[in-house]
């Protein structure tokens, strides 16, 4: 399935996104601009495409969903302590990109110091968290006790191994029904993040899932063929077969 409907009128894509279609809003998060540079002054060398693919994901969404608003839960830039050359650039391509198709919000995350910078110049909402039909969203970084939530942060993921322990990671949005909570996966193709398999409260980045029960939380996979309800984290060994 390329799409699945969950309450509060939100649902999850394969593309990485939230879309609520009766306002004809996309949600995306954690799209690290600027990464590639961070890991090139530590030595490691990859290719400038992440801005590209994520381009590309983009018109997907557009071609598929006709957005009229986006929503960035956070963490568009990578570097904490400035704007650096790349992302000064990539920033305003892909904010420009966006805008074509209507508002953009962006919810200020824990790497997007000195964001307000590019953001006042383009004309871009930059907000603290954000509120819309009776849905919240925010980065996660910060405590929170607005519900039903929508939050980025923490680059969820999925390990599957097969029969001989060759392991493939999965991107993967995480639904606690119970608390109303949505985690949405990095819309970054570099960004790994955070192993939910086996997760505990212990393990998360964000506080506001410290109180919470992550056994009972369904991990839904982003792959190549669509969606995959890949049931119960609690259920989901560190062996887990596929």
């Amino acid at each position: 399935m390329q799409e699945l409907e969950l309450p509060n009128g939100l649902w999850i894509t394969n593309e990485s996104c939230v879309i609520m279609k009766h306002r004809k809003v996309a949600i995306i998060s954690d799209l690290h601009i600027g990464l590639e540079s961070v890991l090139e002054a530590q030595g490691l060398h990859f290719p400038h495409i992440q801005t590209d693919t994520m381009k590309a994901s983009i018109q997907r969404i557009v071609e598929r969903y006709h957005p009229q608003q986006f929503v960035i839960l956070g963490d568009l830039k990578h570097e904490f302590s400035k704007n650096l050359t790349q992302e000064w650039s990539e920033v305003q391509r892909l904010l420009g990109i966006l805008q074509e198709h209507g508002k953009v919000v962006v919810i200020k995350g824990n790497h997007d110091n000195y964001l307000a910078t590019i953001a006042s110049k383009m004309g871009i909402e930059l907000v603290d968290q954000y509120e819309m039909d009776g849905v919240n969203f925010s980065h996660g970084h910060v405590p929170t006790d607005l519900r039903p939530l929508v939050i980025g942060h923490e680059h969820p993921s999925i390990r599957l191994f097969d029969s001989v322990g060759a392991c493939v990671k999965m991107p993967c949005f995480i639904h606690l029904a119970k608390e109303q909570i949505l985690i949405v996966p990095a819309f970054s193709p570099l960004a790994s993040g955070t192993d939910f398999t086996g997760a505990t409260s212990d393990s998360v980045m964000s506080p506001i899932l410290r109180s919470c029960d992550l056994t009972m939380a369904i991990a839904y996979g982003v792959s190549e063929i669509g969606l995959l309800n890949l049931g119960e984290l609690g259920r989901l060994g560190r062996r887990q077969a596929w």
